[in-house]
């Protein structure tokens, strides 16, 4: 499915919605900011679970295969490391980035890997930032970090690590990020839109979804019936 069929099908929804003369007219420009709005909404709803289903991501079948085709990877290198307080930093340059879902990092190791590298991948859990201080060493802290945390400061990940791997870890430690990116917008610059042939990044059914909740952002609900018993629906949806 392209933006032009999803630019079409709203057209179609908007046309039979609005059955009464209070209902404004809307330019290109203005139902392209409305797609897109919907768009990072359902986004954000599937991901964390704020929907009727109370479903986050990985927990519902559903909400995975909508955000497959989002879902990236990338390898980011560390730009700065504190052997004082174990911690290392990774700046989060990823173009598309929207939204962060988890980690591993490669570290190190004496004993032979699979791939005769020697070295270990660990996964890197997402911790909040006064957890963090539990983790670092101090002059009165020498943690155990059986599994390497992280926090997020803007986009710079800092990541935890035991002390003891850091001290034997002399090597470049990659982390390998996988998260969700930004889609192709609908509005392409401060008056231009994409109504084209760009495909969109989601599946039919979540296309479906797209379009129903930017109908319902752009009408006004108290002017038609029929709107009402559409949002009466989305629970189905979600």
């Amino acid at each position: 499915m392209t933006h032009s069929d999803i630019y079409t099908k709203f057209m179609i929804e908007y046309d039979k919605a609005n059955i009464t003369s209070s209902y404004p007219s809307l330019t290109e420009y203005e139902i392209a900011t409305i797609l897109d709005k919907a768009y990072l909404a359902l986004i954000a709803q599937k991901l964390t679970g704020n929907n009727p289903r109370r479903s986050a991501f990985e927990s519902d079948v559903k909400a995975i295969e909508d955000l497959r085709p989002l879902i990236k990877q990338a390898s980011l290198h560390g730009e700065h490391s504190n052997v004082v307080t174990n911690e290392y930093i990774y700046s989060l340059n990823i173009q598309d980035y929207l939204y962060y879902i988890s980690s591993t990092i490669s570290l190190n190791a004496n004993n032979s890997s699979i791939d005769n590298q020697k070295h270990i991948i660990q996964s890197v859990s997402l911790i909040s930032h006064e957890n963090a201080n539990k983790f670092k060493s101090t002059s009165t802290n020498l943690p155990w970090v059986k599994n390497p945390v992280c926090y997020i400061d803007n986009k710079i990940v800092h990541v935890l690590i035991d002390p003891y791997d850091v001290k034997s870890n002399s090597g470049d430690m990659v982390l390998d990020v996988t998260y969700i990116k930004t889609p192709n917008k609908f509005v392409k610059g401060t008056s231009l839109v994409d109504f084209g042939d760009t495909e969109l990044e989601i599946n039919d059914a979540m296309a479906e979804e797209l379009v129903n909740l930017a109908i319902i952002m752009s009408t006004e609900i108290v002017e038609s019936s029929r709107l009402s018993t559409k949002i009466n629906t989305r629970p189905l949806e979600s």
